[in-house]
């Protein structure tokens, strides 16, 4: 994947994050339950801490905390490490947020420590503040319009697409980016319904949840998942590197090399296979029929005729499901830039949009005045 471009402007019609995984330095009493090894009859240290899990129980922080790397001469930690959902957690819902991973960084990080009561050196607040806090895990989401009702005939026609690699997790959902034995430790994207979620989650919801509801039973939501060696092959390990990083170009450039957008296609038109070589035109006659490609040409050849058939008429023959005379819907118009779902108006200056740089706005809660 190239060097990702980058930007200083936040679009309107925008990617959000979805979740984050980060560990930073932060001196304190483990959060969770500290583990000991005794070496003799009078010697036992704390070797570690256990996580604190997010509760089962309805209505929860979505979050996992941990307190690592326990000294063991002090019995302290020196690391806090968090998973979580940011807009869920600041928003109460995840349905739609920002992208700037600062702010969320730094808000959870706030959350935290007001919330146990933890003093914060204000060297390791300011890493915090400023991102100079490990990175190992990053969702990138969007939601676009999409006509009622076909959510599940988009995700099948995903899963058809996909010989290997995929996991289905239900009627409603696919995950891409899987290898023979597991989940890919570089990144995954997963496509699905968002409606059907949240109306579990909100059996009686609302007037503010009634209106999500509604943008999402006409919405489709694909995740890009970015792990953690990913992020250090990109060198993008840590949250300040994120600065500038246009977030809506690496979402699409990820759309693009899961072929997602060419899962459904129109049949070629009669104009554009006459801008086809014979050559190619034979291979597509194959593909079209149902063949593999490889059984007749070298692999050479077959990415060549693929290359070139896409640039010619933007069909797609990298895929295992061939187009349709009269698809449900075009794919590659739908999953566009101006077609994701945006941050409604009513949403803004209300509790229910937390809008990016709020972190770190003097909102009087006394956070920067712990003492350590």
């Amino acid at each position: 994947m190239n060097r990702i471009i980058t930007t200083n402007q936040l679009p309107v019609r925008g990617v959000h994050i979805d979740r984050i995984h980060v560990a930073g330095a932060l001196d304190h009493k483990p959060l969770g339950e500290v583990f000991y090894k005794e070496f003799d009859e009078d010697t036992v240290i704390p070797v570690g801490a256990s996580a604190v899990k997010p509760s089962r129980k309805r209505g929860a922080d979505d979050i996992y905390i941990h307190s690592k790397e326990v000294d063991a001469s002090t019995g302290r930690a020196n690391m806090l490490e968090f998973d979580c959902c940011p807009p869920k957690l600041l928003q109460k819902h995840n349905f739609f947020g920002h992208a700037d991973l600062l702010d969320y960084t730094y808000a959870m990080f706030s959350r935290q420590i007001r919330r146990f009561g933890l003093p914060v050196n204000p060297d390791q607040n300011d890493q915090w503040r400023t991102g100079r806090v490990g990175l190992t895990g990053l969702h990138l989401t969007a939601n676009f319009w999409c006509p009622i009702g076909i959510q599940t005939a988009i995700i099948d026609a995903i899963d058809q697409d996909h010989r290997c690699g995929k996991h289905r997790d239900d009627v409603t959902c696919i995950t891409l980016g899987f290898t023979p034995k597991r989940r890919s430790q570089y990144h995954a994207a997963t496509i699905y319904a968002k409606f059907f979620l949240l109306a579990k989650e909100w059996p009686r919801p609302g007037p503010f949840q009634t209106r999500i509801l509604q943008a999402s039973a006409r919405s489709l939501r694909i995740e890009i998942k970015l792990y953690s060696q990913w992020l250090k092959r990109q060198e993008l390990g840590y949250v300040m590197r994120w600065n500038g990083v246009d977030m809506n170009a690496l979402f699409f450039e990820f759309l693009g090399e899961y072929n997602i957008g060419n899962a459904i296609q129109e049949l070629m038109t009669e104009d554009e296979r006459q801008k086809l070589t014979s050559a190619e035109q034979r291979a597509y006659t194959l593909w079209l029929n149902g063949a593999n490609l490889s059984d007749y040409f070298c692999r050479t050849t077959v990415w060549q005729y693929t290359k070139d058939i896409e640039a010619k008429t933007g069909l797609s023959m990298r895929g295992n499901r061939r187009p349709e005379l009269l698809p449900v819907v075009d794919l590659r118009k739908l999953l566009v830039p101006e077609n994701i779902v945006p941050i409604p108006d009513w949403a803004h200056g209300s509790p229910h949009y937390w809008a990016p740089g709020t972190a770190f706005l003097d909102r009087g809660d006394g956070f920067d005045g712990l003492a350590y």
